[in-house]
């Protein structure tokens, strides 16, 4: 019995681990914080996690009847955080820093915790493991990766000060291509899932 319990969270960790993918989304963490100083990246950091974090406990105890009520799906929101994304991405391969002239506040909330981290696929998992696993083991899942893309996302301040100035300029321009074709990816995935449904 314990060990079924033990195996159960294990894999709910792993689960959402995978789908938040803070190793991967390090790289666009520091992309959009490149330009700020290191009080404002780690402000704006830790506010972004906290907020998917509240974004996906949200979805774990109320998705369901959210999407069911509102008429969304899961689709529409791959399509809506593709497209923003995109706007995202464009701005920054034509060299217009959006960090430098946004407010923390609305960089952290859109698009780092969503849809970078609370995102369609994260949405998913969470209400899938709810119904699967239960919801404690959810709740564990969410707890134990808010702390650990807390730790992975912050230490992207060290790739800042190795890169350089010239460095980080080079990363950003890659960094917004990259964005750019993710996107792309995000709306192709969504719409290709809308229009099978018919």
């Amino acid at each position: 019995m314990y060990s079924t319990g033990f195996n159960e969270a294990v894999q709910a960790i792993l689960m959402l681990f995978v789908v938040l993918d803070a190793i991967g989304n390090a790289p666009l963490f520091h992309y959009f914080t490149s330009h700020m100083d290191s009080l404002r990246r780690r402000k704006t950091i830790r506010l972004s996690i906290i907020v998917a974090c509240m974004i996906l406990l949200v979805f774990i105890l109320f998705g369901d009847v959210i999407l069911s009520y509102l008429g969304v799906t899961v689709d529409d929101f791959r399509v809506a955080g593709g497209i923003v994304l995109f706007i995202y991405a464009v701005l920054g391969i034509l060299g217009h820093s959006v960090a430098e002239e946004i407010r923390v506040e609305d960089v952290a909330i859109v698009p780092l915790a969503t849809p970078l981290l609370a995102g369609p696929g994260a949405i998913t998992v969470v209400i899938y493991l709810k119904y699967s696993l239960g919801l404690y083991i959810v709740l564990l899942s969410l707890a134990v990766n808010t702390v650990i893309a807390w730790i992975l996302l912050e230490s992207g301040e060290k790739l800042l000060s190795l890169l350089g100035r010239n460095g980080s300029i080079v990363l950003g321009k890659i960094m917004a291509i990259l964005l750019a074709a993710y996107a792309i990816s995000m709306i192709r995935e969504g719409l290709t899932n809308i229009f099978f449904q018919y």
